[in-house]
This record gives C-alpha cells, structure tokens and sequence, in this order.
C-alpha cells in the first residue's frame, strides 16, 4: 500500500502523458451473467460454471467433499478474491461508475479483463467451455457499449483447439467490435487413459497435439495484438489443498514462461513476426530470466555449442589417464573412459534452436524485446528490471506494461493504485522516461505495432498517433 500523500488525480495532472491501464478487471455481476449464460445455452447458468472455475478446469474446492478434495489433491482456490471496498467493488462490476472514476483514478484509458472469465477458456467440457465464452463476450460487448473512449474490454477466447479459437475471435471482433481479445494461454489435455487426473499442459507451440499457425495468422490479419492471463495453479508444485497463497505466488508467471518459452521454441515468433503477445499479471522477473536462459542455452545448445561441446570428442585416453595418476583409494577400470563417451554420445543431435530461426542472439533479443510485453503490477518494485541494460543480453530493454489489477482482492483501494506506480520515479527506480514507457508506450506500441488504428476514437488517439508518426 501507498504512503503517498498524493491524490491519483493530482499525479496524472503533474505528468506529460497519458496513463494507460493495460490490464483492469471488471467484477462480473453474476446475476447479469448468469443470463447470459443461461440465454446461451449453459444450463445451470453461474452454478453450473462455479463449480470448475479454476485455471485447470478442475473441480472448485467448495465443490467436494472433504474427502474427495484429498483423493483429488484439489488445490485451494481464492477464498476472497475481491475488494471490500463497497464503492470499489460497485466500480468494478459496474462500467459505466469506473468509467465516470477515471479522472479520479488518475486514469486516461483502461483496457478491461474479467475476473471469472478468466477461467473460461480453461474448462475441460467443451459445450461449457465454448458457451461459456460466447456468453461472456456478449456481456462484456453490452455492458461496456457506449463507453470506448475511455474503456476497451477485451474479448475471451477458447484455445483447446484451433476451430474453436478461431470461430470465436471472428465472432467476437467481426460481430461484436472487439479490438482486444485474450486467449487461453495453454490447454488441459487428458492422457489416453482418460483418467481425470492424469493431465498434462499444451502451451500452443512446443509439441503441441494441434497446429495453431491458423490462429496466429489470423490474429495478425485482424489486427488484434493478443494477451495470455492464464494462471497455473493447479499444476505440479502450486496444488496445495490448503494454502492459497502457496498456489497464487507466481503463478501467472509460471503459465506466462511456459506459454512463452512453447511459442519460442515452437517458432511462432519466427513465422509470425508482426505478431505482438502480452503476458499480464506475472511481473517482468520471469522475462528477465528467460531472455538470459534463452542467450546463454544458445551459447551452448545452438550449432556451435553442440559441435564444441559434443561428449563424443572426449580424449578417453587422457580421461583414464588422469585418472589414473589421481586415483589415490579410488578403484580405476581401464578403458573407462572409451566406454563413458560413448554412454554420453548420442546420435541425434538436435539444435533446440531451429524451428525458432535462431542465427545469433541478436534473434532471440529482437523476438523477446519486440514481439513480447510483460504485465507488471503498480506495487511491484522489480518492475525497474526490465530496463536494467547494463545486465541484459545486448543491452536492450524489455516491454512492462502497467496493470492496476483494480477490481481484485490485491488492490485495496483503487484510488492508490497511480500513486503506487508512481513510487517508482519517487523512490529512483525508474526515470521519467522509463516511467512513460511504463505507464503507456509500451502498451501503445504493443497494439498499435499490430493495429495502427487501436486508439482511434480514444482518449488518447492524438497521442498514439504521434507515436506512429
């Protein structure tokens, strides 16, 4: 929380540009909703979707028994997701009242996500699944119709397949007029076995089961820069069935670097390079590192790495020969060394590196620092990271993206949000310039760079255009 004793409203009018939220939630009203699903077709309507709505798609704790929750290892889910605040919580739930807040947020543009929407995309049954999202799109559409110069909501999108993701973003940006659209980060995939538990994490690139060049093509022409928001709570490592913080820490970073590091690998960035992919809510210390892991693998498992680095060059002679002379209590089998070479020889060498298109690392730093925009939250002091040049590979920034997160339980009050971010000029973490890519050019240059028209009819439309200009 804050110390400031600054107004939101009196920090934005002190700076010389916008301030731009790449990542707000709306707080479904469920009764609302549940309509939707209903008229959609989802019997059952909210109570039906509650009882899977995790980022696996498995069942809710509050769904089980206190056996059942053991045998399943069912992990715990929010037990309070959203702010106590009554008059937070009623901006959140209600577009039009954060709408005539935004000045006093200190706010000039808000792109808007769900919050139980979010799971959607993950549900394992299919009708649910595909309805679900249906529904939320055409709630999202309705209630924020009238409202595009300040708040742009962002459409929900189904991934478990690539029909079903792409019959939904033309639904939703052809029909409906969505200019954003978030998609389902991974996808849960039952073994052959189809035991209910036994499941594994398809990341869209990387050996995924379906081809989804369809969709990233199609993202490209339409013009829609698309964001991942999927946690992974419920995978190995964040299953407790006691402890939610346990499950919640890192868990959208954990979902962003394996959707991330699958769209690398698999050449997504490589075959699409107008593409542009944000990755919200999990901060920019995962990126720094994967940027890094990235550079130094490739140092060692790209072409040249695997020739000098090859185990089958061993000198054996030399290896038993050391050994040998050094061998003190140590029992040494002669020709040894022949033999562990060829144990650590393999005949099917593979360059981890070529279906991305790597020739050097300066590939790899424009893939992650231009296509790539990490969400990182007002109060996350590791922000300044990102632009730490003198550490990252070939001195190039990476692309954060302000998210307030306004509507969730980490957000006490919104008013505090602004004066939160703006802490980082306060305290030197970051300069006024590196604060300005912060809080809006980053997040412009990410849907412009995919859209040059995003912002028009905004707020910030003048503003965005001298960018591209």
């Amino acid at each position: 929380m804050t110390n400031s004793v600054r107004s939101a409203a009196s920090i934005r009018e002190s700076l010389d540009h916008p301030v731009v939220d790449g990542d707000g939630h709306i707080v479904e009203y469920w009764p609302a909703l549940d309509h939707y699903l209903r008229e959609g077709g989802v019997e059952g309507g909210m109570q039906t979707f509650m009882a899977t709505a995790t980022f696996d798609g498995s069942r809710t704790i509050d769904s089980l028994s206190p056996d059942e929750r053991l045998r399943a290892r069912s992990y715990r889910s929010p037990w309070w997701g959203f702010p106590n605040d009554a008059r937070d919580l009623a901006t959140a739930s209600a577009p039009r009242l954060l709408y005539e807040r935004l000045d006093e947020l200190g706010i000039d543009l808000a792109v808007c996500y769900p919050s139980v929407g979010l799971q959607f995309p993950a549900q394992r049954d299919e009708t649910l699944r595909r309805l679900g999202c249906r529904a939320y799109n055409r709630y999202a559409a309705d209630q924020f119709e009238g409202l595009g110069d300040r708040l742009l909501p962002v459409a929900v999108v189904p991934t478990s397949n690539p029909d079903e993701a792409l019959e939904e973003l033309e639904f939703a940006v052809e029909e409906l007029g969505f200019r954003a659209a978030m998609i389902g980060g991974f996808a849960v995939r039952s073994f052959e076995d189809r035991d209910e538990q036994g499941v594994w994490i398809d990341s869209l690139g990387l050996d995924s089961v379906h081809d989804y060049d369809p969709l990233w093509k199609r993202l490209v022409e339409l013009g829609v820069a698309p964001s991942l928001h999927s946690g992974s709570m419920g995978w190995s490592g964040r299953r407790s069935i006691s402890n939610f913080s346990y499950n919640h820490m890192g868990n959208f970073a954990g979902a962003g670097e394996a959707t991330a590091k699958s769209m690398f690998f698999g050449g997504v960035f490589h075959r699409f390079p107008e593409l542009r992919v944000a990755f919200l809510e999990g901060g920019v210390t995962w990126a720094v590192q994967m940027l890094v892991g990235f550079v130094e693998h490739w140092e060692k498992r790209g072409p040249d790495g695997l020739t000098k680095l090859d185990p089958s060059k061993i000198d054996a002679e030399l290896f038993d020969r050391l050994m040998l002379e050094n061998a003190g209590s140590l029992k040494v089998f002669e020709g040894w060394g022949e033999q562990f070479r060829q144990a650590l020889s393999t005949p099917t060498r593979v360059n981890d590196f070529e279906a991305a298109g790597i020739s050097g690392p300066e590939d790899i730093i424009r893939q992650v620092t231009r296509q790539c925009f990490f969400g990182c939250e007002a109060d996350d002091p590791l922000t300044g990271l990102a632009f730490d040049t003198s550490r990252l590979p070939g001195g190039s920034e990476l692309s954060p993206i302000f998210s307030s997160d306004i509507g969730h339980w980490d957000v006490a009050h919104m008013h505090h949000v602004l004066p939160e971010a703006h802490e980082h000029l306060e305290k030197g973490w970051l300069d006024s310039e590196q604060f300005r890519a912060f809080m809006c050019d980053n997040v412009m240059r990410m849907y412009t760079e995919a859209n040059p028209d995003f912002f028009a009819g905004t707020v910030v439309e003048k503003y965005a255009s001298g960018m591209t200009a």
